[in-house]
């Protein structure tokens, strides 16, 4: 591992000043489980490590006017924790599944966003809330849809010296149902093989709301409208839920890796997919 200068700002602004002058040869570090590897392993050779664990600016909480915001630098254990994404479940879920409970203690929302990796468990919940992710620089403020800020494997919206600074979604109603499944080679400290998050609501017995996300089963995580329009305005049959598999396992585009095969990926997405439905139906008319 090469030296590097480590920098702890004392603000946000002091931190965004040092990104714009250190763009090409500066890296983010907040809880160091990406960041770490990518340097021992020698992937990553930055002259410099800005640590933002202090900034009390990246860890702001607001739950206010029907929309929900929180800052990049909240770890999964807190959000998989906290009360007031109880409406946001799929959200809490893909948090509890992040590796072990040491990495979810210190690995944070925003560290898996900008890693930007193809199966990182937080993107399809936020896919499926909508979630708009803010951006700042030293010069400007942005805000970019979550489904647009991803780019493909490591690569994302953030320009030279911009850094993630809030994620915000419009809470979920009462009616919704969420949910997230992952497929893992293990229960615990696996990266998904494929994975899968929905929200939905009914109205009069159908679908109302219907959206539905995976990740690890395409170059970035991405929503399925096909999916989504099949099952819009209808109630669910036996028939139908057949078709839902079909549709899923057609709409993905996987690649074959160490941890899977592109004909398993596209099999399982299919199942898992059908399965967050079926349940989401259910407990939506258990409910009603």
């Amino acid at each position: 591992m090469g030296a590097f200068d480590l920098v702890v700002p004392a603000s946000l602004d002091q931190c965004l000043g040092f990104l714009e002058a250190h763009a090409e040869d500066a890296a983010v570090l907040a809880g160091g489980t990406d960041l770490g590897v990518a340097v021992r392993s020698g992937v990553k050779a930055p002259r410099a490590i800005v640590w933002v664990g202090r900034l009390q600016e990246l860890r702001q909480f607001d739950r206010s006017g029907g929309r929900i915001s929180f800052g990049p630098g909240f770890t999964h254990r807190e959000i998989a924790g906290h009360r007031d994404l109880l409406s946001a479940e799929t959200l809490r879920k893909a948090a509890r599944s992040v590796g072990s409970p040491q990495v979810r203690n210190v690995a944070t929302a925003g560290g898996n966003l900008a890693n930007a990796s193809p199966a990182a468990d937080l993107y399809p919940p936020l896919l499926v809330l909508e979630a708009a992710i803010e951006v700042r620089s030293a010069r400007k403020r942005s805000t970019v849809s979550v489904g647009d800020f991803v780019k493909g494997p490591g690569a994302t919206a953030l320009g030279p010296g911009e850094l993630i600074t809030g994620v915000s979604f419009q809470e979920p109603g009462r009616e919704t149902f969420s949910d997230f499944v992952k497929i893992g080679l293990r229960n615990a400290v696996a990266i998904s093989v494929a994975n899968a998050a929905i929200l939905a609501s009914l109205d009069r017995d159908r679908f109302a709301t219907v959206r539905i996300a995976c990740g690890a089963v395409a170059p970035k995580p991405e929503r399925m409208p096909r999916v989504e329009a099949l099952l819009a305005g209808r109630g669910l049959t036996a028939e139908l839920l057949r078709e839902v598999e079909e549709t899923a396992s057609g709409e993905c585009d996987p690649i074959a890796d160490i941890r899977a095969s592109r004909e398993y990926r596209r099999h399982v997405v299919g199942v898992i997919v059908a399965r967050l439905v079926g349940t989401a139906w259910h407990n939506l008319r258990g409910s009603a």
